[in-house]
């Protein structure tokens, strides 16, 4: 009997996991969107207050449960939608954790959620990448084996439209072309003022095409670590594309490369 009884269990459990509908990732992802809309209103609410001179930043202990909990929804949702391959959930998930503050062990996760997308065919994720991930670069090991990899992975990005171009415009952490991020925040309208920051980087597929261009400019260098021609050329094109030279740096790799050619 107590056989026949456990068998009959299995069958029952087996019924109900063929029962129970899987939850596809674009539907993961339909959930995200529905919790940020929840939170960008919340935080356009705090905008408000602060217009108002009311003080935007009391939160009563339920609140800061609500948000919280929000925030986990979110971050819960987007990771299931990118382990199931939906990259638009990836690349919103790396640009969540992309923060200066957290730990290494985090940075590096963020890095690798870049890279996923960025293997996936999105340029935006390239770019994140290169902001948050090439140290080699930093230390100004130019030819670095990593830094060479992704400038590879830029040049061939921007061979081909976007594969997932209807997705744009997307947020990006940093921009090189499209926001004087030197610009300090004003004492008073803080949260505009950071509302208007980050509008401002939410760029389209032409920007990101701009700034790829231009870390090409300013991080490739020829056999003899020197700027040639194909750096003014990647200048050129994040130019065209409307990329603002916001720190001089093209008049002086142009000046550069006009020196090195009389050598």
């Amino acid at each position: 009997m107590k056989v026949i009884f456990a068998g009959m269990l299995f069958l029952s459990l087996l019924f109900s996991a063929a029962c129970e509908r899987v939850v596809t990732p674009d539907e993961y992802f339909a959930r995200a969107q529905t919790v940020a809309a929840k939170m960008q209103r919340e935080a356009d609410e705090r905008v408000r207050l602060e217009a108002a001179g009311e003080s935007a930043f009391n939160y009563t202990p339920e609140q800061l449960r609500n948000t919280e909990g929000d925030l986990e929804a979110l971050v819960a949702s987007l990771k299931q939608a990118s382990d199931g391959g939906h990259t638009l959930a990836t690349y919103l998930l790396a640009n969540l954790q992309d923060n200066p503050m957290f730990s290494e062990r985090t940075r590096k996760e963020t890095c690798g959620l870049y890279q996923k997308a960025m293997d996936q065919g999105l340029l935006a994720a390239a770019v994140g990448y290169y902001h948050l991930c090439d140290k080699a670069y930093e230390r100004f090991e130019l030819h670095n084996a990593d830094h060479l990899k992704l400038l590879q992975s830029l040049e061939q990005l921007l061979q081909k439209p976007d594969a997932h171009r209807e997705a744009y415009p997307l947020a990006a952490k940093h921009s090189l072309c499209f926001l004087d991020e030197g610009e300090p925040l004003p004492q008073q309208g803080v949260l505009a003022a950071m509302r208007a920051r980050a509008v401002a980087l939410v760029l389209t597929e032409d920007q990101y095409r701009a700034e790829a261009n231009y870390i090409l400019a300013l991080t490739r260098v020829n056999k003899n670590d020197r700027p040639d021609s194909q750096n003014i050329a990647y200048l050129d094109e994040a130019e065209a594309l409307g990329c603002n030279d916001f720190h001089g740096l093209s008049a002086m790799m142009r000046n550069a490369v006009k020196t090195a050619d009389k050598q």
